[in-house]
């Protein structure tokens, strides 16, 4: 098993979201000994915006065929993955700007997505599964955008048919009891361990 989680915990060590991402991919390598973990950090990592130039170099590669590009390592590694992990904090309703440029980046017409002869979108990506980690200072409720976009995104275009969610909410609330929150969180996640 081939697992790659994107960490689009902004805030590095001293981000919760990160501290149930590593909680949850421990737990995942202990049912699973020999998965292989590859982490794309996009604190680290930076993925030149998809500008008017960018997307139109972008097509002509696409055009020729020419997928051996470095512009495709990306969408070619999610594509090999067998379950994908993303690492996210609830920001503005929904997530870090940098995660949605790597989502941009990995969404590529002939490569994680192709379109039928009746001109809808068919995923390419192995992974059978989606699992989205997050932590919020307030309430995320129905306004759940982040997540919401996630699942949509890889259901239409990457192909993938399950997601599984946690979350550790009300973090920044005074008077909230954020280990128990934290804990709760993980119990989630071991849950959605013995799911996979």
């Amino acid at each position: 098993m081939k697992v790659l989680f994107v960490n689009a915990c902004m805030r590095g060590e001293k981000s919760r979201t990160l501290t149930l991402c590593r909680d949850y991919l421990q737990k995942l390598k202990e049912k699973y000994p020999e998965a292989v973990m590859e982490e794309v950090d996009l604190n680290q990592l930076e993925i030149e915006l998809q500008t008017g130039d960018v997307l139109e170099h972008r097509d002509e590669l696409r055009h020729a065929d020419r997928f051996d590009d470095g512009m495709f390592d990306l969408a070619k590694q999610l594509i090999a993955a067998d379950h994908v992990v993303i690492g996210a904090p609830y920001w503005d309703l929904s997530f870090p700007a940098a995660l949605k440029n790597y989502l941009e980046r990995c969404s590529v017409d002939k490569l994680t997505f192709i379109y039928n002869e009746h001109g809808a979108p068919v995923g390419q990506c192995r992974a059978e599964a989606l699992t989205y980690i997050t932590t919020s200072g307030g309430f995320i409720g129905e306004l759940n955008f982040g997540f919401d976009y996630v699942k949509g995104l890889g259901s239409v275009l990457f192909g993938i048919e399950k997601f599984y969610f946690a979350s550790a909410e009300g973090l920044d609330i005074v008077g909230v009891d954020v280990d128990s929150k934290l804990e709760e969180a993980g119990a989630k996640l071991a849950e959605i361990v013995r799911e996979i």
